[in-house]
């Protein structure tokens, strides 16, 4: 009972927290949620642009190459925002963490809900397009979402297990910011990988790869080429979740007391 009264305590804070944060942002903003796919969009005509020059050669893709560039970079903007999540629920609570008493979980569920929304919306931009395209195919909508939350618990995970670190050193903090920034290079967002040199090597060890290939390849009503890694990658990404969680929890107080006594 008394943990139930904690959960339902939680997710009343977390809502309330997100319901004031999301309206504060988006009453701001005139073009409002446009700005979540806006940049996915420009890269997207850009990359398109380039490849018709023959600057870019992708390859062999599973999808119209727009559209295959516009899952790939959707999908790593949701993964770099879920990664985050955890160390701007924290830094962002800095002013009212260490004087309130309040169950922590509050403001990464919080930030989480935000990300969620937008990765929602992405989501719906995708399935809208291939709807267009291919006409409507629930099964294939079911698995590239089943792909959209992978990836946000990929990204959740990782972000979980490196924020003790990531508040307190700020230098890890940059460079991780910096990895992220160029990232994008390293997964098959814009090429898909085709011959055993090292760079596509490392591409196809990029644990976000099997996400976006398996994503286009429902998305254009194709069979999974690798089921295995698929299913591989999204255990992790659950089980990373669950073990980050389980570690905020038990680093959170170690982290607050730094931050109070003003170290990062």
């Amino acid at each position: 009972m008394r943990f139930l009264l904690q959960v339902r305590s939680v997710l009343s804070l977390s809502w309330r927290l997100f319901a004031l944060t999301v309206g504060a942002k988006y009453r701001k903003s005139f073009l409002g949620y446009f700005w979540m796919v806006a940049p996915a969009l420009l890269i997207t005509a850009g990359v398109t642009l380039a490849n018709r020059a023959g600057i870019i050669n992708p390859g062999a893709t599973t999808l119209p190459y727009p559209l295959f560039v516009l899952f790939g970079t959707l999908m790593w903007q949701v993964f770099v925002e879920s990664f985050e999540v955890p160390h701007q629920a924290f830094e962002g609570a800095r002013s009212y963490l260490t004087r309130v008493n309040f169950r922590r979980e509050a403001i990464i569920l919080a930030q989480l809900y935000e990300v969620l929304v937008t990765a929602g919306v992405r989501l719906l931009v995708v399935v809208a397009v291939v709807t267009t395209l291919y006409g409507p195919n629930l099964l294939a909508v079911a698995w590239v979402a089943v792909c959209f939350v992978g990836v946000v618990l990929l990204g959740l995970g990782l972000g979980a297990f490196l924020m003790p670190f990531t508040l307190l050193f700020s230098d890890l903090q940059n460079t991780i910011k910096l990895v992220l920034s160029y990232g994008l290079f390293l997964t098959p967002a814009m090429y898909q990988p085709q011959s055993g040199s090292l760079f596509d090597t490392l591409i196809r060890w990029n644990p976000i790869s099997p996400l976006m290939t398996s994503a286009r390849e429902a998305a254009a009503g194709l069979a999974f080429t690798h089921p295995q890694a698929l299913g591989v990658v999204l255990a992790i990404s659950a089980l990373t979740t669950l073990i980050g969680v389980v570690l905020i929890r038990a680093t959170a107080p170690i982290v607050i007391e730094r931050m109070l006594l003003g170290g990062r």
